[in-house]
Order: structure tokens, then sequence, then C-alpha cells
């Protein structure tokens, strides 16, 4: 997002492309929020445009018609309770990729991303805690059925399976090394994931 230049007379120039921000104030505003909501940095600077933030955005889930998630790049959960209309950044405490995620009501829901990285909330995403997954694979989709009942699958055919809401992750035979990019499951033992070449597993 960020090209660097060496100039003259200046210590660094940075171009911006794609979006714009907006320094919070010259003292570095360390607030956890700019204009409409956008998340700011140490640095003081906060999304401007587009609001709330601009990170790529790769998965979505919906509860009912006005609430729901939004997971992505650099650790981003955003989260609507208007269908839509507006956005409010969450604090996932990760900066790792976010791809795949999945609610079983208002409160209770599961992100997955890169390196085995599993979140889990209780409270509607106002905070999150990451669970042990027991791999390092890229966790690329997860499905819940009910508040305990989950699996995720992701890089290398990986298929992981938990019954306790995630406090423990049991690994799955997938019968394949390619990557899985979706899962979903209709209850607790009936399912499909999908990936790389066509791959289609039930």
């Amino acid at each position: 997002m960020f090209r660097r230049f060496s100039v003259s007379r200046f210590q660094s120039v940075f171009v911006i492309l794609g979006f714009s921000l907006l320094v919070a104030s010259c003292g570095g505003d360390n607030g956890p929020t700019g204009p409409g909501g956008g998340p700011t940095t140490p640095g003081g600077w906060f999304w401007q445009n587009p609001l709330p933030q601009g990170n790529d955005l790769v998965a979505v889930h919906f509860v009912n018609a006005t609430t729901g998630w939004a997971v992505g790049s650099a650790g981003t959960i955003l989260r609507t309770t208007d269908g839509g209309s507006g956005w409010v950044s969450q604090t996932s405490g990760t900066t790792n990729f976010l791809s795949g995620v999945s609610f079983t009501d208002a409160t209770t829901g599961t992100a997955v991303g890169a390196v085995g990285t599993i979140l889990r909330t209780t409270d509607g995403g106002s905070s999150w805690v990451s669970q042990t997954s027991g791999t390092t694979e890229n966790l690329f989709g997860v499905s819940f059925t009910d508040a305990t009942t989950g699996t995720a699958v992701g890089n290398r055919g990986t298929i992981l399976r938990t019954t306790d809401g995630g406090s423990s992750w049991v690994s799955q035979t997938s019968g394949t090394i390619y990557p899985l990019s979706g899962v979903s499951f209709t209850d607790a033992t009936t399912g499909t994931a999908v990936g790389i070449g066509g791959t289609i597993l039930r």
C-alpha cells in the first residue's frame, strides 16, 4: 500500500495508493478510532477513505438480516448491526490474515486465518481470544453448526474439528494434499469442503 522513496532534505516521502489518510494530530492520537470508526495507528494516522478501513476483506457471515461480520488482511474484523449501512472495526489481537468466519448467533463466532490462527468470541466480537489449533498451516474456511461443533479447513488438505467450542481442535484425514478453501455443514455430521483443482469432499 505504501512505496517509500529517498528524497534529499526530507527523511522520507510516502506515496499513498488507493486510499487517503489523515493525520489525527501532530502529537499522535493513539485513540482506537478516527472519524467514522476508522482505526488509528500508533503514529496518529487513521483511515479517511474508505471508512472504516481499507484492508482487503475476503469472508463475510451474517446471522440475520442486520448483524454480520467481515474479515480480511492484517487481522481485520468488521461488524455491522444495521445490514451493512455502517461497519465498525473490532480488535482481533492479531495481524495475521483472516480468511474465514462463522457465527452461530449474534454473540458466538470463530474466525480463522494464516499459520493456524483461530480466534473465538462469545460477546459479539467485543473481545476475541486466540485458540490453539495444533497446526501452522494456513486456514481458509470455517463452519459451525452450533456453539460447540465446528470444522475448519486449509492448506495441504487440512481439516480440523472441534466439539467443545474450540477449546480443543482435532485433525481429520481429508485424503488430499490440495488446499481446501471453503467448508459448510448443515448439521453436526453432514458437511462439504471444497478446494483447489476442483476438489470436493463430503
